[in-house]
């Protein structure tokens, strides 16, 4: 019952039993409380203290005290190099730290859209790596809303318009989106003049959307006009749209780094050019919090702004 009763008493003071065993320690590594009570400028009586209280914890004494001197018992001796390593073990924790915080190294779990992904951000990532060789990076290519705490990724890049959130999201860019066709669709369908005109066409959906994937606005100055879309192919990648509107499928919504090259070498062209796709969407990196980030992923972070921001105005 004794035995039972200790243990438990244990299980309640960790907390307070770590700052028994600095004491204990302190004393011992000196073989005196006056010269352990100068080192830890406090009393000779509160380190006597603390002693005794771990002994009374521990059912055993560990140190014998006399007048002139301070020694171990048999028992002391050997909770001693115990209590040594712990607390060496503690320090070499606090080293990890402390060179996490120094310099960015270590894994780097992060996530980024699927195609601005592979179109943007793996020449980026690899750049990233030759500058910070201490870093690995694991990135992971998904069009899906990843939860960052949940799934332990350090950082995320997404696309849109954020809700509120209590991530941290720097600003890397606009999303400028297109309305395009192939010159074959429109020699055959007729090129719209009107948002209006998009209800009789065919239009490439984005499925990922359900609402916005077939309701799509446009602005020109302070006018806003929305239309309800259809069209024989939906698919949940912008890379799949893209290609079908290339093969004259219909028009499409699509972002400027996907088909700013098709439309320079005349394989798409930008219907309505005085109409703005609306709403505006930004790139975002985003992360849990700014207090105590992680070198690596402040490093990520200014990494993509630097290289970006520029690039996607």
């Amino acid at each position: 019952m004794n035995q039972q009763l200790r243990v438990n008493q244990l299980d309640v003071t960790d907390l307070e039993r770590i700052h028994l065993i600095v004491a204990f320690v302190l004393v011992a590594e000196e073989m005196s409380f006056a010269k352990a009570a100068a080192i830890a400028n406090v009393s000779p009586s509160t380190l006597s203290r603390k002693v005794s209280k771990l002994e009374d914890l521990l059912g055993t004494r560990l140190l014998e005290r006399t007048t002139r001197r301070v020694v171990f018992t048999d028992l002391g001796a050997i909770y001693f190099r115990h209590c040594r390593e712990i607390l060496d073990r503690l320090k070499e924790a606090d080293d990890v730290i402390e060179s996490y915080h120094s310099e960015p190294q270590g894994l780097l779990r992060v996530s980024f859209p699927v195609a601005f992904g592979h179109l943007e951000l793996s020449g980026i990532i690899a750049d990233f790596i030759a500058t910070y060789p201490k870093v690995k990076v694991e990135a992971n290519y998904t069009d899906r809303f990843v939860d960052i705490l949940e799934e332990g990724y350090n950082a995320v890049v997404r696309i849109g318009s954020l809700p509120d959130s209590s991530l941290v999201a720097r600003k890397i860019g606009t999303n400028h989106k297109y309305l395009v066709a192939s010159p074959d669709y429109l020699e055959e369908h007729g090129t719209p003049q009107s948002p209006a005109d998009l209800a009789r066409h065919d239009c490439l959906c984005f499925s990922r959307y359900a609402k916005a994937g077939t309701n799509w606005q446009f602005r020109r100055g302070e006018q806003i006009e929305a239309v309800h879309v259809t069209g024989d192919f939906r698919s949940d990648s912008s890379e799949a749209i893209f290609e079908a509107a290339q093969h004259g499928a219909g028009i499409a919504i699509i972002a400027k780094y996907i088909c700013s090259d098709a439309i320079e070498q005349g394989k798409l062209v930008t219907v309505l050019p005085d109409w703005t796709v609306w709403p505006e969407t930004n790139f975002y990196v985003c992360y849990a919090s700014n207090k105590h980030l992680l070198p690596k992923t402040r490093a990520l972070s200014d990494f993509l702004v630097q290289r970006l921001r520029g690039k996607l105005r």
